[in-house]
């Protein structure tokens, strides 16, 4: 079981023919709205992947709340997701038609919402915890430090980067970044950019993905990196956090860790190749199918 205390957010995706630049106003083609954040886009992926997942996180009491939720209802058990005092949280997001993106998120009721809420016996229960930074740093921090106490396996999502302690990067089992994070944790530490780097200095695993280089990862003595798998980019907005969800799931299943890596690999490709966030995700059917025909 997954649980995943994060980011529930309404995305507000507007398409454009090329992303603006600075003082610039455009006139978008089209404008749809959606449920995202990465902590709901990661519980998603991971439900959709298979796996049995419990959102932790917070919305407000707006008209934002359902849409953020939709998505999450599908799949995932949201009875820990708190209704607060305070804006739910939203993202401005430009598509380009090459499927390039630029976000702008407010954090609402996800920068208010307790780490509390995930109690002894859900983390006692879990077998990953997966965590991103679009909540206040502090109660992400808190988790951290319990999970590492009551042994659970967290997964933290370093993204947007944020420089936390090194000690607390340590307690994680397992970091995950993209090219941007990576270059910036390396700066805060002091050390090269890779994954074996990144976990020689941290004392954990790092995975770090890498776009259309595929992803690498140094963990649990391994070191396994796996190709991207070649698609048609439609959008690339939820494809990392599908990827982090994918791979939790995978790890849920007891799947080897290359095995793991793949299947996220190919479950990144297939929501490139279809618009939206939420909605752009497939399940462990579409995973099985296609992963059957790349390694065909």
């Amino acid at each position: 079981m997954i649980v995943t205390f994060g980011s529930i957010n309404a995305d507000l995706i507007f398409d454009v023919e090329t992303l603006p630049t600075a003082g610039q106003t455009l006139m978008a083609k089209s404008l749809h709205t959606e449920p995202g954040g990465k902590g709901a886009n990661q519980a998603l992926a991971a439900a959709l992947g298979g796996a049995e997942v419990h959102m932790v996180g917070a919305v407000g009491k707006d008209g934002l709340a359902d849409i953020a939720l939709q998505g999450l209802r599908r799949a995932v058990d949201v009875s820990l997701v708190a209704r607060l005092d305070a804006p739910t949280g939203c993202a401005s997001i430009h598509r380009d038609l090459d499927g390039g993106n630029e976000i702008v998120v407010a954090g609402g009721a996800n920068l208010a919402v307790s780490s509390d809420l995930v109690d002894d016996a859900l983390l006692d229960r879990a077998s990953v915890v997966l965590l991103q930074m679009e909540n206040d740093p502090r109660e992400t921090a808190r988790l951290i430090r319990r999970c590492h106490e009551r042994q659970t396996l967290s997964i933290l999502n370093l993204a947007p980067a944020y420089r936390l302690d090194a000690e607390v990067l340590s307690l994680c089992g397992l970091v995950v970044v993209n090219e941007d994070e990576a270059e910036a944790m390396a700066g805060w530490l002091g050390c090269g950019k890779t994954a074996a780097a990144l976990a020689e200095a941290t004392g954990t695993g790092v995975l770090r993905t890498l776009g259309s280089d595929g992803a690498e990862l140094a963990w649990r003595g391994e070191h396994v990196s796996v190709p991207a798998v070649p698609c048609k980019v439609q959008d690339t907005t939820a494809a990392g956090d599908c990827f982090v969800g994918t791979f939790a799931a995978a790890l849920d299943r007891g799947l080897p860790l290359a095995d793991a890596m793949h299947r996220a690999a190919v479950a990144a490709s297939l929501t490139c190749a279809r618009k939206g966030s939420q909605e752009s995700m497939p399940t462990a059917a579409d995973v099985d199918a296609h992963a059957s025909l790349v390694s065909g």
